[in-house]
């Protein structure tokens, strides 16, 4: 129906809010980028109308008794379009709230409140896609806890758990009222006309009016006052009347503390019983006045002879307490001497340990054997490696004998068939057989 204002079907104060926009809106050129919206918190309509749209439906889900508690109270309606003073309980509330709308429709926040707000954002927008929730709302808007994004995410959300818990508007229904009465009209009144406590000039005669009768009446009380007096009542019936009157004419005094003759009387009788007691008390005053001069008077005299008997130990004290005073300040400047020596001491044991660590590099280069160790282990390779070689020459050196020999016999061969006449006359001029 056309009352429903967050439900699926048209919305006819939506519709002409809208409409009231786009023809108020300026018309923008082609291929320009439309402007930027307004700074949040300086009057943002869509979010105060979401905002609103957001407590209602908040409303419709009992959150006042199912979410609310003494920490998160009811929100108002301008909540989420403004930022509040304090911007981590806003924050805080909007996580909240959409935690308790996720478990709402059954689904679980995998996030806690001391996480960090990018993780939860980022998380939170995560679930909604996952549930079918489409929000087109900037992360880093949400940190803040307000304006159009929070508004946008709130509204969507609690839309979808209206929408998936069945909640369904009925048609709105109207009291019957009856038609009021009309006023009788006065067809003979004029339009113009005014009424009579508005006419000028009435109070004016009453007031002269009154002044003239005031003034008479006062001529009359002197003249009257003026006259001689004479009593028409008869005196006997007179004292007859004073008589049967003068009973109810006592004045009975009403027991009250605050009454002056009522402390009037309290001080006579404070001051006969001050009277009578006074001198026995003066008496007693004076005998103890007396007693406590006396005793005054010895303490006096028993305090000039223990003065005279400890003068002399006073004066030890007074000595004894001036040297604890000199070692005392001895005391705090060999103390303080001390102090600067243990300091010293500190720092040549710090330097002393520095040496040792030194000295102790240097005796473990010194004495590593690891290198000769290793000299000798190469030596040794070394060693083994000529006994090798000097063995692979002397084979290859027998072997190249071998094959001299072997190729000695062929050159004699040859050498006979070319000289053979030489071989023949007993000439001899080759090589010795024994000749290698």
């Amino acid at each position: 129906s056309s009352a429903r204002c967050w439900c699926r079907g048209p919305c006819e104060p939506h519709s002409r809010e809208f409409a009231r926009k786009r023809l108020c809106a300026p018309s923008e050129p082609e291929g320009k980028m439309p402007e930027e919206k307004a700074p949040e918190g300086v009057m943002n309509a869509e979010a105060l109308q979401l905002n609103d749209e957001i407590v209602d439906m908040l409303m419709l889900l009992d959150y006042e008794t199912r979410f609310c508690t003494k920490e998160l109270k009811p929100l108002p309606r301008t909540f989420f379009a403004y930022p509040a003073q304090n911007p981590a309980h806003q924050f805080k509330y909007f996580t909240q709230i959409v935690v308790w709308a996720l478990g709402l429709i059954k689904l679980q926040a995998d996030w806690d409140e001391y996480d960090d707000p990018n993780t939860v954002i980022t998380n939170m927008l995560v679930i909604l896609k996952d549930s079918g929730i489409q929000v087109s709302a900037v992360p880093g808007k949400l940190k803040t806890g307000n304006g159009d994004s929070v508004c946008q995410v709130l509204h969507a959300l609690l839309k979808e758990v209206i929408r998936r818990i069945g909640f369904e508007f009925g048609a709105p229904t109207y009291p019957d009222e009856g038609m009021a009465d009309e006023a009788d009209v006065d067809s003979d009144a004029e339009i113009q006309s005014v009424g009579e406590d508005e006419m000028p000039g009435d109070g004016e005669e009453d007031d002269l009016m009154y002044q003239e009768d005031e003034v008479k009446g006062k001529d009359d009380e002197d003249d009257d006052t003026h006259q001689v007096l004479e009593s028409k009542v008869d005196p006997k019936e007179w004292l007859l009347e004073v008589e049967r009157v003068s009973s109810k004419l006592k004045i009975t005094m009403p027991n009250d503390a605050k009454e002056w003759r009522t402390h009037l009387q309290q001080t006579k009788s404070y001051k006969q019983v001050i009277d009578t007691q006074f001198p026995t008390c003066k008496a007693q005053l004076e005998k103890l006045g007396s007693t406590l001069s006396q005793a005054l008077d010895r303490i006096k005299s028993k305090e000039a002879f223990i003065n005279t008997q400890f003068d002399h130990r006073a004066l030890d004290y007074r000595q004894q307490q001036e040297e604890l005073q000199t070692v005392q300040t001895q005391y705090t400047e060999l103390n303080e001497v001390v102090m600067n020596l243990q300091i010293e001491l500190k720092n040549v044991g710090e330097e002393l340990d520095v040496v040792k660590n030194d000295m102790e590099e240097k005796s473990t280069t010194v004495t590593d054997t690891a290198p000769i160790v290793k000299m000798k282990d190469a030596f040794k390779r070394l060693r083994t490696d000529t006994r090798q070689l000097e063995v692979r020459i002397g084979v290859v050196s027998h072997t190249l004998m071998q094959a001299k020999l072997r190729q000695r016999p062929q050159e004699t061969q040859q050498k006979r068939g070319l000289y053979g006449e030489n071989v023949r006359n007993g000439d001899e001029e080759g090589y010795d057989d024994a000749d290698p």
